[in-house]
């Protein structure tokens, strides 16, 4: 096989998609859709303002006041104390002008007792309490002080930021390889039917073998499914770094690598089945319907992937991150939770190589014996024992 032939068939292939319109404004929404989409959150997650509470004391029992100061503090609440009585510290809270009021005789105002308020208050009067009797039982300020310095328990998070960080790009890289994958091999098939319908492809096979042919619009259509799928993913990294909504650990690089050789072997694979299936139909109208089974396939890999995101250590996410065609979307998923043996990611690419490898063999059979053939649909058995091509009308 000629590797100038091809290249020019793939260049070919590049400068008509891009010459097209519609692949433009296409390319431009999906940009504008991962821009939005990454930084759109980063209106929703700013830090709140810490809350203020208006509390009025009119009797305070053993140092109220500074241990609602000081339980605020640790709360991250503004406590602002207002000295009053007890009949304006009760109307105030009932017409809403402030938050609550301690009365004489130990009593708590506010208009719902499950504010928040009432919980601070309620631990306030606690701590004033606490201290009040440590005193009582001869403890000084610093001793008391001491007594009440209890360091919080330690808290171990089961999930990292990190591993946060890693699966939230593997979710985001399988539907992003999902989209893309159906888009192009749609592109891949379409483009097959139209050369069939103009009887273009006649005229280049009058100078090239149907394997050339077939693979350099793969290489073509995959060059530029390629390009577009980095950038997409450099612009949407970009745009949520930026924004801070989103962080790339180190140990995501590998996931987001994964994802591309995913996307390049997947392709390869369903980019040849659809073209194919493409080559035994001659109408635009009829390559939905013979795509059936690259979009349902595509559509099981999708939803295996999730399995194996969601139970990356079981033994049914290993089988399905690693046998093809769905490891091309599955891997990723359980890359994203780390401790994936290196065996199983070389075992997965060897065998997806394998199966593209495979697929393209019989794909090239079904295009060489159907692309030159027109009229009604050619069945996939005749396809493959070579005798649509004799039926050219």
């Amino acid at each position: 096989m000629s590797s100038g032939v091809v290249a020019l068939i793939a260049r070919r292939e590049i400068t008509s998609r891009l010459q097209q319109r519609g692949y433009r404004i296409g390319f431009g929404i999906a940009l504008l859709i991962a821009v939005v989409g990454c930084v759109l959150p980063s209106f929703f997650t700013g830090t709140s303002k810490a809350a203020t509470y208006d509390i009025a004391v009119a009797a305070d029992p053993g140092g109220l006041s500074g241990a609602l100061v000081a339980m605020g503090s640790a709360q991250g609440v503004h406590i602002k104390i207002h000295p009053a009585g007890a009949a304006e510290a009760r109307a105030k809270v009932k017409a809403g002008d402030w938050d609550a009021a301690v009365l004489p005789g130990n009593q708590l105002v506010a208009q719902h007792t499950s504010d928040g308020v009432v919980a601070v208050v309620q631990d306030a009067y606690r701590l004033a309490a606490t201290v009040k009797r440590l005193r009582a039982d001869g403890l000084n300020d610093q001793q008391a002080a001491a007594a009440l310095n209890v360091a919080p328990l330690p808290v171990t998070a089961t999930a990292s930021a990190d591993s946060t960080q890693r699966q939230a790009i593997a979710i985001i890289a399988v539907v992003v390889l999902f989209s893309q994958l159906i888009t192009f091999c749609t592109w891949v098939a379409m483009g097959v039917v139209e050369e069939k319908s103009s009887r273009v492809v006649e005229l280049v096979l009058s100078s090239v073998r149907p394997m050339q042919l077939l693979t350099g619009k793969l290489v073509g259509i995959g060059a530029l499914a390629a390009g577009q799928v980095l950038t997409l993913g450099a612009v949407a990294l970009g745009a949520a770094t930026a924004a801070k909504t989103l962080t790339l650990p180190a140990s995501g690089l590998l996931t987001v690598l994964v994802s591309f050789v995913g996307f390049v072997l997947g392709f390869a694979f369903f980019g040849a089945l659809a073209a194919a299936l493409g080559s035994t139909v001659s109408r635009q109208e009829e390559v939905s319907g013979v795509l059936a089974p690259v979009t349902l396939t595509l559509t099981v890999c999708y939803a295996a992937s999730f399995a194996a995101a969601t139970n990356p250590d079981s033994s049914f996410a290993r089988v399905l991150s690693i046998v093809p065609p769905i490891s091309s979307i599955a891997m990723p998923g359980r890359i994203a939770h780390g401790g994936v043996p290196v065996l199983d990611v070389v075992l997965a690419v060897v065998l997806l190589l394998v199966a593209v490898a495979g697929i393209i063999a019989v794909a090239a059979r079904v295009y060489r014996a159907s692309v030159l053939h027109s009229g009604t649909r050619v069945p996939l058995r005749r396809a493959w024992r070579g005798e649509a091509v004799a039926d050219i009308s």
